[in-house]
């Protein structure tokens, strides 16, 4: 009896695990992950913000790092529109906990959770993922943060489509000096070209932008990345001034960002 008992109990567990949506699972980990949830509505969208102790209380004279995630799963097996896309793999919550400086994940429009909201309509993951307002938002959501929590200096750190709004971004706010891309989508067109896929037709081209000359851009690649092909990155960083482009050998999409971030991170 004690055993069947067991059994329904691992059962209901896996139930419990196997039902639970991407942003509550994304959640659970930047939770377990020893960071503070936060969120702040910019009169549009709802941004999730996740935050490390240290960005609780920073500096005003310090530097913030601000962790742009990707586009997780805008698409179920390529043919479907996902009714989450957040993120299943949060890689950027693995690097993020390195990080010992004041951190923040500042989430996207619609993702963790808010995919419901009113104004989140499926196209602001998949062909309008880098839209106008979706950029505008994202700096919005950021300066109000800021105005919260005074800071001299960011940083913006963006991972794969993380990477292409930290570039939209980094014009629009004179507290933004640095942006980090890693395995970033930096030229949409020339993505979706080598993916043929369909244009992201209402979204902005970061490849179109030069980039402050002041701000300080690092660019990192994976040369066996088959999802942004180091060449699109390195096209992108060839166009700026003010910039490190960075190619990794034996790194892919996913590979080896993490076991690598604590080197990365004395880059900057």
């Amino acid at each position: 009896m004690k055993s069947r008992t067991s059994f329904l109990g691992v059962c209901c567990l896996l139930l419990v695990t196997a039902c639970a949506t991407p942003s509550k699972q994304f959640a659970k980990v930047a939770i377990n992950s020893g960071f503070a949830d936060f969120s702040i509505n910019t009169g549009h969208f709802t941004h999730q913000l996740y935050i490390n102790e240290r960005a609780r209380h920073p500096s005003p004279a310090g530097v913030v790092h601000v962790y742009l995630d990707g586009d997780g799963t805008p698409w179920e097996q390529q043919r479907w529109i996902s009714d989450d896309p957040t993120s299943r793999n949060p890689i950027i919550l693995e690097l993020m906990r390195q990080d010992n400086k004041p951190s923040l994940l500042l989430g996207r429009p619609c993702y963790h959770g808010f995919n419901k909201e009113t104004a989140c309509h499926h196209k602001y993951w998949t062909s309008h993922r880098y839209a106008k307002e979706i950029v505008s938002s994202m700096v919005i959501a950021l300066k109000r943060w800021v105005t919260l929590h005074p800071c001299q200096h960011i940083v913006l750190i963006g991972f794969s489509g993380g990477g292409a709004l930290a570039v939209l971004m980094a014009n629009l706010d004179p507290n933004i000096q640095s942006v980090v891309t890693v395995a970033a989508n930096l030229d949409t067109n020339a993505w979706a070209t080598y993916h043929h896929y369909q244009a992201l037709s209402g979204s902005l081209n970061p490849a179109k932008l030069t980039l402050n000359t002041q701000l300080q851009q690092i660019h990192l690649a994976g040369l066996k990345d088959k999802v942004v092909p180091a060449s699109l990155i390195k096209g992108f960083a060839d166009k700026q001034v003010n910039v490190r482009y960075i190619a990794y050998p034996h790194f892919d999409h996913h590979c080896c960002w993490v076991k690598e971030w604590p080197t990365i991170l004395s880059l900057f």
